[in-house]
């Protein structure tokens, strides 16, 4: 009797106890009767005999031959374990031949296992590819991002006009503050006792407001110079009101400097007063906008 070992495939891989599996067998042999009992033409299997398997471990539910190619065939044992760990079937006589079919030893799985090789392991539940509501945060900050983009565009195409607007912006903080400590200074001299002192400091004050209001250095000038100098930074184009109020600062000069360097010369009374109540009104004329001239 010729003995074969032949090539062998569990199927599936994994057989737990209580699985239905399936092994295939293939060999080859140019037996003439294993070709009188299966038609290679045809492609029919045979069914073959269940004697040989006979045990508690398993019970197999059918064995049957088919040809595999020229000469080769492949024997099909299907079957339900009843233990784990290690199952060997018997040696296979096929049926009307001298051939005997040796198996190898099969592998069946516990379920509670602790061999790594046998063991089947969950995979870890996959984190989500974006947290909740991560999604709503991404699109609000593309939304932010090409809001700010736009802006950015604008910004640069308009900068001249954005720098514009802040210088003016930046100016006309600058003449309120200087109206503002130009008022105040003129108030706190009215009590002053010398008069050629307080003539000196309405000098003093009235220059340092108009250099920082016309960007021109009055405090350099003479009383004489002043008039020359307002044409210059005006040009003659502001309006007749303007012109008044420089021409009534301009008078006040020339009457403080007759103060300021005549030995004896005094204010008359409540002179001063109405020289600083004039002064300020003046610089009130001089930070009215022109359109607000006549309000």
């Amino acid at each position: 009797m010729a003995a074969f070992s032949a090539q062998q495939i569990l199927i599936p891989k994994k057989v737990y106890i209580g699985d239905q599996a399936e092994l295939r067998c293939t060999f080859n042999s140019p037996s003439t009767k294993l070709k009188q009992l299966v038609n290679s033409e045809s492609g029919e299997q045979a069914e073959l005999s269940l004697v040989s398997f006979n045990s508690s471990e398993y019970e197999v539910k059918s064995v049957t031959l088919a040809p595999a190619g020229v000469d080769f065939y492949q024997l099909s044992v299907t079957f339900i374990p009843w233990k784990t760990g290690e199952i060997q079937f018997p040696p296979f006589t096929i049926d009307g031949t001298d051939l005997l079919i040796e198996f190898q030893p099969i592998q069946i799985v516990s379920l509670i296992s602790t061999d790594s090789n046998n063991a089947t392991v969950l995979r870890d539940t996959a984190a989500p590819l974006l947290l909740p509501g991560t999604t709503y945060k991404i699109y609000g900050a593309l939304t932010a991002f090409i809001i700010f983009l736009i802006a950015a565009i604008r910004i640069i195409i308009k900068r001249k006009s954005i720098q514009f607007y802040l210088n003016t912006k930046r100016l006309q903080r600058k003449y309120k503050k200087n109206k503002k400590q130009t008022i105040r200074a003129l108030r706190q001299i009215e009590n002053e006792t010398s008069d050629s002192y307080i003539a000196g400091q309405i000098q003093k004050i009235m220059r340092n407001y108009l250099e920082v209001r016309f960007d021109y250095p009055f405090t350099n000038a003479t009383t004489s110079e002043l008039m020359k100098g307002w044409q210059k930074v005006t040009g003659g184009l502001l309006s007749d009101a303007k012109e008044e109020a420089f021409g009534d600062i301009t008078a006040s000069f020339i009457r403080t400097d007759y103060i300021r360097y005549g030995n004896e010369n005094q204010f008359n009374e409540n002179e001063k007063t109405e020289l600083i109540k004039k002064l300020i009104d003046c610089i009130e004329v001089l930070e009215k906008e022109e359109g607000d001239e006549n309000d």
